[in-house]
């Protein structure tokens, strides 16, 4: 894995070393939701362990494909790839944008069609991940009856591009085209529920990716915390310094307070058993924004040496920060979803506030 960043090649084996061990089907072991508890856990640990994009891709086999999968798999070819990425056989990714359709994916080309007795699926996604290690391809498409979601396997993906991010490098983020044949049992979602049952896996995608930041955060504070009392200007260790020392403190004190609100709408979901979309695309776009803002803090606090890549690694962490806030849906796409779930009360305001 340590050749990732450098190689941006996905390591499968990473996945199929997890589902060996058993901690996939751990995590979706019972109820809707399974064990989201679980799911935070390993997402935490990836980033505190400075694999972001082998997390991420983990995260997106994990807790994106798998979830439609276990939840639309009725024909015995989608339960045989269900099986296998449950136990770490398939790596397996979701493939919904377009160079016309980001966020908008009511708006896709790709198109699924009739042909004989069979289907053709026809079209190019623009950010697959990760789609050049991909077993299994579930893919987003249009019909004469609305959005459906087909299962495509290595054999009928084209890999046009493998694209080079800024950050992630070792997610193999690519550009695919589709023109293959497309079997009755090869269709996971039928046409007209695609778009709630992506929905409904973006949920799970966005919460580990809230998880993976403050993992990397973590590792972030305790790096930068040890150097400020180990390395010294002035004659004395860089702790001594007030502003250094409070600036830090604040930062830590920021990401505790995140952590324990994932960690509590996590709890607050699994004892309920209902997930609020709402509210976890506000706690994804807030964490995502902090942990940017705290990254850069902390790179600063190592002067010179945070921006020199062979001397630390906070280059490579502030690259892969930066996904946080598009990947799963942007900023303004995580407001606008938070913005629908505020409450409101019409008595309280009559007695607040003064016609």
């Amino acid at each position: 894995m340590p050749g990732a960043e450098s190689d941006r090649k996905f390591p499968v084996e990473a996945v199929g070393a997890l589902g060996l061990a058993g901690l996939f089907r751990e995590r979706w072991s019972q109820g809707q939701h399974g064990d989201l508890g679980r799911s935070v856990v390993i997402a935490e640990e990836f980033g505190r362990a400075a694999l972001g994009g082998v997390g991420v891709g983990v995260g997106l086999h994990l807790e994106a494909a798998v979830p439609l999968l276990r939840g639309f798999a009725r024909t015995e070819y989608a339960r045989k790839v269900f099986d296998h990425a449950m136990d770490g056989r398939y790596v397996c990714c979701v493939a919904t944008s377009e160079r016309e359709a980001g966020s908008n994916l009511a708006e896709i080309g790709t198109k699924l069609s009739r042909e004989g007795a069979a289907w053709r699926l026809r079209g190019t996604k623009w950010f697959v991940s990760p789609g050049g290690a991909a077993d299994v391809v579930i893919v987003l498409c249009r019909t004469t009856e609305g959005p459906a979601l087909v299962l495509v396997p290595r054999e009928g993906v084209r890999v046009v591009k493998r694209l080079e991010t800024m950050g992630m490098r070792g997610l193999e983020t690519c550009r695919l085209a589709f023109d293959t044949e497309i079997p009755d049992e090869a269709i996971l979602v039928r046409p007209g529920m695609a778009l709630h049952a992506i929905g409904s896996a973006l949920i799970y995608e966005r919460l580990s990716t809230a998880a993976l930041m403050l993992g990397a955060l973590d590792l972030a504070l305790l790096v930068t915390a040890t150097h400020l009392r180990r390395r010294k200007q002035f004659g004395v260790p860089l702790y001594e310094h007030q502003a250094l020392r409070l600036r830090l403190a604040d930062l830590i004190a920021r990401t505790a307070l995140a952590r324990r609100g994932v960690h509590a709408t996590v709890a607050e979901f699994s004892a309920a058993g209902v997930v609020n979309m709402c509210e976890v695309a506000g706690v994804k776009v807030t964490v995502a924004r902090l942990a940017e803002h705290v990254a850069s803090e902390c790179a600063h606090l190592f002067g010179g040496h945070g921006y020199v890549e062979d001397e630390t690694r906070f280059p490579q962490l502030l690259r892969d920060i930066r996904v946080g806030r598009v990947g799963g849906g942007t900023d303004e796409m995580m407001w606008e979803l938070a913005a629908k779930g505020m409450r409101t009360d019409d008595a309280l305001y009559d007695r607040w506030v003064r016609s």
